[in-house]
């Protein structure tokens, strides 16, 4: 079978956003919290780029590795056909 599309990989914090003590706080509460811009945080909601400096500071900070706070998703994007 053909693959139709086109692969990427996506760096998800949802492990770190779906953390009981993040759970429920806007962005800047995040961000507050631990010492991150709020763009930074919306960042991460969005599945954006993120500086590295930022995963060293969680993972620092909750003394954990990085896969304790990502995770890479695979997704495929189907391009639209023009002109049918």
């Amino acid at each position: 079978m053909e693959e139709t599309g086109i692969r990427r990989t996506i760096i998800s914090f949802d492990p770190f956003l779906k953390r009981a003590d993040v759970r429920d706080l806007s962005d800047a509460q995040v961000g507050k919290r631990y010492g991150l811009e709020t763009g930074t945080v919306k960042a991460m909601r969005r599945h954006q780029d993120v500086p590295f400096d930022t995963i060293q500071k969680l993972c620092h900070e909750l003394r954990c590795q990085p896969g304790d706070i990502l995770n890479a998703i695979e997704v495929w994007e189907i391009p639209a056909k023009l002109g049918t």
